[in-house]
């Protein structure tokens, strides 16, 4: 099992620095993630990607310039706990390193520029919205999880966008941009000598731009009513949710990177297009197409989903219900353990396929670094995994749950 060398460093200020090697790659990524999201507290929804946005502005302009300036790529990304902010080049190490900590670092938020993306993101909610399968998923969230900030769409909705402000945007920076909160992270080919260089270079940088604070986290959960809803169909979509809170999700051999991937396995092997279940469905011309699953861990709620497409979405969700609470049957047992056998595989050459591709392995590494996970012990805690544990572990992270669903009703139904 191939697993890239990484080299890390602690500051003083609780400010953390992680290089990952790639020889022989001539791209170059860094970032800074902060451990801070949509979904975490804060007092108007939409708050951290409105600030995501905004940390571009500056005094002279839009930083993004000067990134493009030396030939280098920048892009920022807000997730239920996260914010990342990276760029990808081949040169200038020093120069896209130093103007990644101004972009993070250095606020400027003037009434007039705050005003004028207001309707930016306004826009950017609405071409979300413009999807006609935006009300299955919205619903389902809230479903999930209420009026909290993990039920509200991650921009937040257009009232609280519109409502966000100057102070807002500083009361939410100062109390989540602070050295223990914050990682750097590059990924690529560098010798020793630059390996010695990124990290002095970084340690001046945070020390320049990033302040030393320690704020405990609000780890309150957040439930919605879990209801099945039906929604007034305005397109031809026969889409559907099926949402899963998990009450009893945990870590597994102290990950819980090692949970989700255990329990999407399992959904897999009842519900995936190669399950007995799926094919018996599609011979009832229930089910055409595979279904999308996903697991999500968050410090507010852990939760599966489950979208599909179908003519008759109330048969299917109920199908969906009565086959994750049955347990395999002794004949099913050879199925599930072949396909538990197969996934093994299938997560190895992912892990492979991964290490190529130089943006995507720093923001997952950037997000274990966070959440102190290691996915090359996850991977091999999988691939030394017995049928048996895999059925203990999944059992027991289904043990508590609640169901929901949202699917578009029919003419004449309510």
């Amino acid at each position: 099992m191939i697993s890239p060398k990484i080299i890390s460093q602690k500051y003083t200020s609780g400010f953390m620095a992680q290089i990952i090697l790639r020889p022989q790659f001539n791209q170059r990524f860094f970032g800074i993630i902060v451990d801070f999201g949509s979904s975490d507290p804060q007092a108007i929804p939409g708050s951290a990607h409105f600030l995501e946005h905004k940390l571009f502005a500056k005094k002279s302009g839009d930083i993004s310039h000067r990134f493009e300036e030396l030939g280098a790529d920048v892009n920022a990304m807000t997730s239920f706990n996260e914010t990342m902010y990276f760029c990808s080049g081949v040169d200038h190490n020093r120069q896209l390193i130093e103007l990644l900590f101004e972009l993070v670092g250095e606020p400027y938020f003037t009434a007039d520029n705050v005003a004028k993306e207001i309707p930016i993101i306004q826009q950017e909610l609405a071409m979300y919205q413009d999807d006609p399968n935006w009300p299955i998923s919205n619903t389902l969230m809230q479903e999930l999880f209420g009026n909290s900030n993990l039920g509200i769409d991650v921009a937040g909705t257009k009232e609280s966008i519109a409502s966000i402000n100057v102070a807002a945007l500083k009361a939410v920076y100062q109390r989540n941009y602070y050295a223990q909160n914050m990682r750097f992270i590059a990924c690529g080919d560098f010798n020793e000598g630059q390996i010695q260089y990124i990290f002095r270079l970084v340690g001046q940088l945070q020390q320049k731009y990033i302040k030393v604070a320690k704020f405990e986290q609000d780890l309150t959960k957040a439930t919605g009513k879990l209801r099945d809803r039906m929604i007034v169909n305005k397109t031809n979509s026969n889409v559907f949710g099926l949402g899963i809170n998990l009450k009893n999700f945990k870590k597994v051999l102290s990950s819980y990177e090692l949970s989700q991937i255990l329990l999407e396995i399992m959904l897999e092997s009842k519900l995936g297009i190669m399950s007995p279940w799926f094919e018996a469905m599609k011979a009832k011309h229930l089910l055409a197409n595979s279904l999308q699953i996903a697991v999500n861990y968050t410090r507010q709620g852990n939760f599966a989903t489950i979208y599909g497409v179908a003519d008759h979405s109330q048969a299917v969700i109920e199908a969906i219900k009565s086959e994750i609470m049955r347990p395999f049957s002794k004949e099913e047992l050879p199925y599930a353990k072949e396909f538990f056998e197969l996934q093994k595989k299938e997560w190895l050459a992912q892990n492979k396929r991964a290490l190529n591709n130089i943006p995507y392995l720093a923001m997952e590494m950037a997000e274990e670094l966070l959440d102190y996970e290691d996915s090359s012990q996850n991977l091999r805690n999988l691939q030394t995994m017995s049928f048996s544990d895999f059925l203990k572990y999944s059992q027991e992270l289904l043990k508590e749950y609640d169901f929901c669903s949202a699917s578009f009703a029919k003419k004449g139904e309510n």
